[in-house]
């Protein structure tokens, strides 16, 4: 388990810090020449940068075979850590990379193992660059717990229909008994404020798959996931706590109380109106799509890929990079953009970040935000970031889970600065 790391007390300049950030990288790292290269042996970092990289590890949970599902990112930190530690290149490497060049430039840099598999894009208004690590645009990844996002996108849809309330109990609509859980509002949920768990782990966690001949176990039915809710004490004092049960109930919840199937429900109100027509939403294993990216763990091992079960509003959704891009357009200035699901409705545990509807949102002094969901499990990284001010947006998908996402993060973000 990680070192706490206490959230800044100050509130700082965003943007004077990213281009800080960015310039730094720009300019001691030189992007190679060769778009099939070699990397350079990594170089160690200050004696204050690793210091600092190892207290940021901050309530990374160790969910085995789980890691940490999503890091309620204290961004001034990480970037101020990114640029403290300098150009760290990986070990030789052997890839194709295609696309931008700024973006490759990026990449070639934080992305140097042969197992990788990337792609990530850069919208500014009417433009959208791309760029791809040993991938394509027909490359499927995991949106991991980043799925979450598009969970509160449904909620706010469905509130505003009329047809929940955020303050009704879950048990409103899911078969909790007495649990302690019984109690907990959508908004308790949907903020990560209920006290639960991180691990999903448990009895009835997972089921034997639906495709035939596989070994992998897709992740446990409704029953299964109302009976390990049930069988969990809160945790008041966690205060803010992201989880895969958070979402997973929201999801059946609005499923339940609409009388129609998660997956249905999500692609009509959400990925419909999003543009994003590739996305599948994975409840059973029979249903994996070609062209998905080979996920990993934090120790870079395979995980297999599996069905979500009842877990899939909180991780069960696979996209391609045109998928990534139509949600964050559709977020920053598109048919999503005045969703109530990204406006602030609770605080976390650092001054400078709110919490929607799991779309978490940071300020700066100078009153820049960027509004975000950032997750990391099931063998994949994704996140979705959009400056609405500014009119640019950035996506990340990678086949790799991260203790720490927003250290891969930090020059990306640094590409929506002024």
């Amino acid at each position: 388990m990680g070192a706490s790391l206490t959230a800044p007390t100050r509130r700082m300049r965003i943007r004077p810090m990213i281009r800080h950030a960015r310039a730094s990288a720009g300019s001691s790292c030189p992007g190679r020449t060769s778009e099939r290269g070699r990397g350079a042996r990594p170089r160690a970092l200050p004696a204050s940068a690793s210091s600092m990289r190892g207290m940021a590890a901050h309530r990374v949970a160790h969910r085995h075979p789980h890691p940490h599902r999503h890091v309620a990112a204290v961004v001034v930190a990480a970037v101020t850590i990114g640029a403290m530690g300098g150009c760290v290149s990986g070990p030789p490497y052997d890839q194709l990379l295609t696309g931008d060049e700024e973006l490759l430039s990026i990449a070639r840099e934080q992305y140097t193992e042969a197992r990788d598999r990337v792609a990530m894009a850069v919208i500014d208004g009417d433009e959208v660059r791309t760029a791809f690590v040993s991938a394509d645009a027909g490359t499927r990844f995991g949106l991991g717990a980043a799925t979450s996002g598009l969970t509160g996108l449904l909620l706010a849809d469905a509130i505003e229909r009329g047809e929940v309330s955020v303050d009704d109990p879950v048990s409103a609509y899911l078969d909790l008994g007495d649990a302690p859980a019984a109690a907990l509002t959508l908004r308790d949920l949907a903020t990560h404020r209920a006290g639960l768990p991180q691990s999903p782990l448990g009895p009835g966690a997972y089921e034997a798959a639906a495709a035939p001949g596989e070994e992998v176990l897709d992740r446990g039915g409704i029953d299964a996931l109302l009976a390990r809710v049930a069988s969990l004490d809160l945790v008041p004092e966690l205060e803010y706590n992201p989880n895969d049960f958070d979402a997973a109930l929201v999801g059946q919840a609005l499923a339940a109380a609409t009388g129609t199937r998660f997956a249905d429900l999500l692609a009509e109100r959400v990925l419909g109106p999003a543009g994003m027509e590739g996305a599948l939403v994975v409840e059973s294993g029979d249903l994996l799509p070609d062209g998905l990216a080979q996920g990993h763990d934090r120790r870079g091992e395979r995980v297999a890929a599996r069905g979500s079960g009842a877990y899939a509003p909180a991780v069960g959704v696979v996209v391609t990079i045109d998928d990534a891009v139509a949600l964050a357009r559709a977020v920053l200035d598109g048919p999503l953009a005045g969703s109530d699901a990204l406006q602030p409705v609770a605080s976390t545990r650092w001054p400078q970040i709110d919490v929607g509807y799991f779309w978490e949102r940071i300020t700066d002094a100078g009153g820049d935000e960027v509004v975000y969901v950032v997750g990391s499990a099931e063998g994949f990284t994704a996140a979705v970031l959009a400056d609405p001010a500014a009119g640019r947006a950035a996506v990340l998908l990678s086949n790799a889970e991260e203790a720490w996402p927003w250290l891969r993060l930090r020059p990306i973000l640094g590409l929506l600065a002024d």
